[in-house]
């Protein structure tokens, strides 16, 4: 499978994934909610009247959350709604981001003029080319979760360290992440060290370094 993407969050969100972002929640035309790994062919036809299961809109996700008649069914909607009301940050940082670097360029096309006279540019000699320098300024907005937000990520935490307390892997790293960012560092710092060896990478290494920063927001990187 193609993992890549434009960008990557600690959250788990990637941006112009190859690959669905989604949780396999799907909604049938019954309003029944289902995950498509529970899903089970039973036999093949040429055709079907069967209604399609499609995506569930972000908008909806909340009434999965209140009919889930699992907790199956309602860690996939939260964690999908997790990552939705994330997405306001995400275009703040973006803007923060764009705006810094675009300034730290101008610095430095200030201090590096292309000073080519017309021989150079004959001759093929290259115009000076911008590279960021070395410990030039990285900020980016405050993470102050909302409300709705909190709420969300309590419960969704709750689930999931019951799952891992029972051994139930597969969620370590959200776990780890969603106690980063209600401010939970202590026990987000508990979570990610039980990640097994082979799960350890770019990620992890991120959220283990904004644990010990004591820094709650989602973070963009680049894999």
């Amino acid at each position: 499978m193609n993992f890549m993407a434009f960008e990557y969050w600690t959250d788990g969100w990637r941006d112009g994934s190859l690959m669905p972002n989604d949780e396999g929640l799907r909604r049938c035309k019954c309003v029944q909610n289902v995950l498509v790994r529970d899903m089970v062919a039973v036999d093949t036809a040429d055709s079907s009247e069967l209604p399609y299961m499609d995506w569930v809109p972000d908008e909806r996700l909340p009434e999965c959350i209140e009919q889930a008649d699992s907790d199956e069914i309602e860690v996939a909607a939260r964690l999908g709604y997790w990552r939705h009301l994330n997405h306001p940050y995400r275009e703040r940082y973006r803007q923060h981001r764009d705006a810094e670097e675009a300034t730290t360029k101008a610095a430095w096309e200030t201090a590096n003029p292309d000073r080519r006279n017309w021989w150079d540019k004959l001759r093929g000699r290259k115009a000076p080319i911008y590279s960021r320098p070395p410990g030039s300024p990285f900020t980016y907005p405050v993470f102050e979760a909302t409300d709705e937000q909190r709420q969300n990520m309590l419960r969704l935490s709750e689930i999931l360290q019951v799952w891992d307390d029972a051994s139930r892997k597969g969620h370590t790293m959200e776990l780890a992440e969603l106690y980063r960012e209600q401010g939970r560092f202590d026990e987000a710092e508990r979570v990610i060290l039980t990640l097994d060896e082979r799960e350890v990478g770019v990620t992890s290494n991120l959220i283990t370094r904004l644990i010990k920063e004591r820094q709650p927001a989602p973070m963009r990187y680049m894999m």
